[in-house]
């Protein structure tokens, strides 16, 4: 029997659609879906290597901001902090043992007493009162570093004076802006001077103002605390509460203001500048 030409194409389009839908569905549409999911994972690639770039900026960026920083500090702390250097008037070793920091410490305070005598006198002025740095309590040298260099406070060794009200005079107004701006370019420390106030006239102008020195003390090694051992009976001495056997005691002149000084300097401390000298 001849088939008729409609016969055939409607038996090779039955035959023919199963073998395009297979085609399409089993091979084209899974190869179409797969190279689209690469090309958005190469998207993403690429957003990704965008980002890295941008980060590694950000990353150069903060390096030398760091670096930037850091060379600006050092310039500050070659100025405005007291190098190690106890014999030379400066500041003292942070690494020694308890009992000689107090001691180190009891000297760079008369150190410190020196160094703020002389800035007193900046411009010319005549001191009239003020500039007494605080006493060592030499009794406390498993604290001293709390309670004189702010350690447990700011975790870096840092020494704050507040002394108070300074009163200087001088023969007119310029004279002793000037020696107020001083304080300024004080020395290996950090100054600070507010409220001043002026009274009376040329050529006898008396100037107030508070004053506050901070002195940044430079140290990476820091000693441990002594640890203290009560004393044993029938046996040899222990540390007590002061310092072992052989240290003494502080040396003598150590102790608070002698008899009929009232609140003068310590024997071998010394205080603030007198008038007009130096």
């Amino acid at each position: 029997m001849k088939l008729s030409p409609w016969v055939i194409y409607i038996i090779g389009l039955c035959v023919g659609l199963p073998v395009l839908a297979f085609g399409f569905f089993m091979h084209y549409q899974p190869a179409e879906d797969q190279a689209a999911a690469t090309q958005q994972v190469a998207t993403q690639f690429q957003t990704e290597g965008a980002k890295k770039a941008q980060a590694d900026k950000r990353r150069h960026d903060a390096v030398a901001q760091v670096e930037k920083s850091a060379r600006e500090w050092n310039a500050i702390m070659a100025v405005r902090t007291p190098p190690t250097g106890l014999a030379r008037g400066l500041a003292p070793d942070l690494a020694v043992n308890p009992y000689q920091l107090t001691v180190d410490t009891f000297k760079y305070r008369n150190n410190l007493q020196a160094a703020i005598n002389h800035q007193l006198h900046a411009g010319g002025v005549e001191v009239v009162s003020g500039g007494y740095v605080p006493e060592i309590d030499l009794n406390a040298s498993n604290s001293i570093l709390n309670s004189f260099y702010n350690y447990s406070t700011f975790n870096f060794p840092v020494v704050i004076l507040n002394l108070g009200q300074i009163q200087v005079q001088g023969k007119s107004y310029q004279q002793i802006f000037d020696h107020v701006k001083a304080w300024s370019n004080f020395p290996h420390y950090l100054a600070v001077t507010d409220s001043l106030a002026l009274t009376g006239t040329t050529p006898n102008i008396t100037g107030t103002y508070n004053l506050t020195v901070v002195a940044l003390i430079r140290g990476k090694v820091i000693a441990p605390a002594v640890p203290e051992m009560a004393s044993a009976t029938g046996g040899a001495g222990g540390f007590g509460g002061g310092p072992p056997s052989g240290f003494g005691g502080p040396p003598s002149g150590f102790g608070g203001p002698p008899a009929g000084m009232g609140g003068a300097a310590p024997r071998g401390m010394p205080g603030p500048a007198a008038p007009g000298g130096r």
